[in-house]
Order: structure tokens, then C-alpha cells, then sequence
């Protein structure tokens, strides 16, 4: 079993830092380029914002939200603190990018006791205070037979465990957005009324040929036949 352990907001978390005294009931990171949300505080998304929204349509839905552009180093550099911590354990555990990290158990080993071992770790090296005071969220595990249906599982409003065989009914209702494709993309898989994991399994083959060969891991991804190469990384 992989166990998934994530810290929501952790760019966030780091690019507040870098801001004194921002309110961080209500905030949004900006990506420079495209300008698009990369994460919001929970205050933020109570209001309607998601990740990968337009800034112009975040700002509208949160007017009073503070705008905190991203931070790639510092987020990167923050985040090895906290990966140095985990990799302390006498497990096997593998980078996933700043906030995320994936957790590789023994066979037979009982996987939701793991989730109170890291957060117990974290929480004795003080590393998930400052970033859950800064971003109003706290630490998620999930598990699961492998890496991409861990991932979803660290989605959940609790912490869950999908079990052996499982997967693909696990992932099912997982939104699109956790496969980190291109605007356009999930733009024209929502025009084929695809906006789940379990609706782009079930597409026909022949409208997936429509966005080339990529598609082909994208429904491998959605049915867990796959690990998430960039998938995970990228959200």
C-alpha cells in the first residue's frame, strides 16, 4: 500500500511568508503567466473559488481576497524541510513535489495507523503548525495499491483508504482537475459532458482519439491502471 500525505495550500502557506500581515482567511495565488489559480484558503474556496480558475472570475467571487503571486524557489526550498522530516521514516518515501508525498508500506502493514505516525512526525518537528495557521488546512493522508489512487485519496474531506481492486470505483467522482491537463483540454472534455474520473473511463474510444496519444494514459489514469508520472506532481 502507498500511503498519500499532502499539505493543502502549501505554496500558499510559503508565498505568506513573504507577505506580513496577510489575512490568510481569504487567499489566492496567482500564476504569473497564465494567471490562474493555483490554490485558495478555505475561506476562498467557500466562496466558489477552485484551483485553475481564471483570476479575473477568482476575483469576482472573492473580491477581498489578497492576491499572493507564487514562489517556486522559496516554495521548493520550504518544502524540503518538511520532506527531510518524512523521509526520517523507516519506510521508503518519495517526493511528489512541494506539499505532496507519497509513503511506501510493508505488505500487511495497516495503513490508516501510518496516517497518525506522519502526521505525529510533522507535528514533532513543528513543520505543519506554521503552514496549517497560514492556510487554514490541515494535513490529508489517503492510501492506496498505488501511487495516482493514494493521490485521490488525499482529496477526500477524511482520510481514506481505498482497498485492493477497488481503485477504479474509488477514483470515479474524482474531479478532472486532478490530472492536471490544459484549460482547453478540460475545457473540451466538459463541452462531452466528461467532468469525473468515471465519465472519461467510460468515454468512447473514438472521441478520445480527438486529443492524441496523451488521452490514452489520461483514461489508464482514471481507471488506475497507471502511476501518475506528472499527474500527482502537478497539482
Amino acid at each position: 500500500m502507498i500511503v498519500g500525505v499532502r499539505l493543502p495550500c502549501f505554496r500558499l502557506a510559503a508565498a505568506l511568508r513573504r507577505a506580513p500581515g496577510a489575512d490568510a482567511r481569504a487567499v489566492l495565488v496567482e500564476r504569473f503567466a497564465r494567471r490562474r489559480v493555483l490554490e485558495a484558503t478555505d475561506a476562498a474556496l467557500a466562496a466558489g473559488v477552485r484551483p485553475g480558475m481564471a483570476l479575473r472570475e477568482a476575483v469576482l467571487l472573492a473580491p477581498s481576497a489578497l492576491i499572493v503571486p507564487d514562489d517556486p524557489v522559496h516554495a521548493a526550498v520550504a518544502w524540503q524541510r518538511v520532506f527531510t522530516v518524512l523521509r526520517a521514516l523507516p519506510v521508503p518515501v518519495e517526493d511528489g513535489g512541494p506539499g505532496l508525498a507519497f509513503v511506501t508500506l510493508p505488505r500487511g502493514v495497516a495503513a490508516a495507523r501510518w496516517f497518525d505516525v506522519v502526521r505525529e512526525r510533522l507535528s514533532r518537528g513543528g513543520l505543519t503548525q506554521s503552514a496549517s495557521a497560514r492556510s487554514g488546512l490541515a494535513v490529508r493522508c489517503g492510501a492506496g495499491p498505488n501511487r495516482f489512487t493514494a493521490f485521490v485519496a488525499t482529496h477526500r474531506a477524511t482520510d481514506a483508504v481505498c482497498r485492493p481492486g477497488r481503485e477504479a470505483n474509488f477514483v470515479a467522482n474524482a474531479p478532472l482537475e486532478l490530472l492536471a491537463l490544459d484549460d482547453d483540454v478540460v475545457l473540451r472534455l466538459r463541452l462531452l459532458g466528461v467532468r469525473t474520473l468515471g465519465q472519461l473511463a467510460a468515454l468512447n474510444p473514438l472521441h478520445l482519439r480527438r486529443f492524441g496519444p496523451e488521452a490514452v494514459r489520461w483514461s489508464a489514469l482514471a481507471r488506475s491502471y497507471d502511476e501518475p508520472e506528472t499527474a500527482a506532481a502537478g497539482v
